[in-house]
């Protein structure tokens, strides 16, 4: 219980990316995010509910 401090999201808005395009220049346009598919996939299947919405919009 000595360390309270949330952990920040990894994930980047498109605000942030806005963000950063101004300031270090740039298009946000040109922003590719890298994901990592079978880490994602794994949290899906690991909820139920995950996984159903995932394969209604897979269909």
């Amino acid at each position: 219980m000595n360390n309270l401090t949330p952990k920040n999201s990894q994930t980047l808005t498109s605000s942030d990316i806005e963000n950063l395009a101004l300031r270090f220049g740039g298009k946000s346009d040109d922003y590719i995010e890298i994901v990592n598919k079978q880490q994602n996939n794994n949290t899906i299947n690991k909820y139920a509910l995950l996984k159903e919405i995932n394969n209604e919009l897979n269909t």
